[in-house]
């Protein structure tokens, strides 16, 4: 559980295993790729609240595309995870040294169809105190003018828990994952995109490794998100607008806004520079801090309350992640890419709610360069 106590965002975005809620707005291809390919990542990150870095993750990935004749193909992922540092300053409480290893797997095989594909996929994660496998599969439908496709997809996630304090022992989570939504070329300049997501969770859901972590054992979530991509042709860039919608049982409402630019530089290079806004309300059992020097623990918890936590993670805040990443195609096979990111999280940025007034602030950065190599 170690591995987790950091937040998910970045490491998400930049190195994501293959798998559900990973529908690409794009139109679909029903023929396998000509070419495979390979690609190698390696992601750098670092976050940090006053006065101290808490956590740094180093993680290389392998991953690859094999062709299987003119209708199948199949995908592998490798990431492995050195991560250090401490836990978060929750208040005035002191952070703790901590250290982990995860390794995870992925692979999936994907049927072309005249008009839709469908594909399946398993993963497996390990590290010293959590062991995570799933399973999913996703199937996509398009019209006779292949400018409407429908997609749908499931999984199941099966977690063990057995955290080095020893708080449980054998503790389970399992979580059910639902996508459906529609991509529809409006144009040749013009593709839009809408999913809607339901997920739930039950089992195990506290954080053992946080003082006063007392969580419900069922998270049901749902999501809408739309997307827009437009193509400038008159510049040779493309414009990337999406707006997803989150909400779940735990009382947490969420808006997240992101704005992508993508623009050659030349014949060889392109830039893409991206911005994010992410603000939510606090779950219902969040506990808040009232200033004083003990903060939160203890004499701010209601008295006879059944769930409460002091996760950041939970809490009333805005978020802002600024990116950029720069692509080089090196040769007609060869591309390499370079990327860094920013995060930077505090609770007067929420939109439309009281914030975390005492939390403090949380900011990260990752840096990851890749090289791909088609074959």
């Amino acid at each position: 559980m170690a591995a987790t106590d950091f937040n998910p965002a970045l490491l998400t975005a930049a190195l994501a295993l293959p798998g559900l809620g990973l529908v690409a707005l794009d139109a679909h291809a029903e023929t396998a790729p000509e070419r495979g390919y390979m690609a190698l990542k390696a992601l750098d990150y670092l976050d940090s609240q006053p006065g101290a870095d808490r956590i740094r993750v180093k993680a290389p990935a392998l991953s690859a595309l094999v062709p299987l004749g003119d209708q199948w193909s199949m995908t592998g992922t490798l990431i492995t995870d050195s991560i250090s540092g401490a836990s978060p300053a929750y208040y005035n409480a002191a952070i703790t040294p901590m250290h982990d290893f995860r390794r995870a797997y992925d692979a999936s095989v994907t049927r072309y169809l005249p008009q839709g594909t469908w594909s399946l996929g398993a993963s497996h994660s390990k590290e010293s105190d959590y062991l995570s496998r799933s399973v999913y599969g996703t199937v996509t439908r398009s019209d006779e003018s292949k400018n409407t496709t429908w997609n749908l997809s499931s999984g199941l996630t099966r977690d063990l828990i057995n955290p080095n304090n020893r708080v449980v022992e054998n503790e389970t989570k399992q979580t059910v994952d639902l996508l459906a939504g529609v991509t529809q070329v409006m144009g040749i300049s013009d593709i839009v995109q809408i999913n809607l997501g339901w997920s739930q969770s039950q089992g195990y859901l506290s954080d053992p490794y946080k003082l006063f972590d007392e969580r419900p054992r069922l998270r049901t979530r749902q999501t809408v998100q739309t997307r827009w991509n437009h193509h400038v042709d008159s510049l040779g860039s493309t414009e990337r607008l999406a707006y997803r919608y989150f909400q779940d049982s735990w009382g947490i409402r969420a808006h997240t806004f992101d704005l992508e630019h993508v623009h050659p530089l030349g014949e060889q290079w392109k830039a893409t520079a991206a911005l994010r806004y992410h603000s939510q309300n606090a779950a219902r059992f969040y506990v808040e801090s009232d200033g004083s020097a003990v903060g939160p623990f203890g004499p701010n918890i209601p008295q006879g309350a059944a769930y409460y936590a002091l996760d950041q993670r939970l809490s009333a805040y805005g978020a802002v992640t600024y990116g950029l990443k720069l692509t080089h195609q090196w040769d007609s096979l060869t591309a390499i890419d370079f990327k860094f990111e920013n995060y930077e999280q505090r609770g007067s940025w929420a939109l439309g709610t009281a914030g975390s007034t005492h939390l403090l602030p949380f900011k990260a950065r990752s840096l990851q360069w890749g090289l791909t190599r088609w074959f």
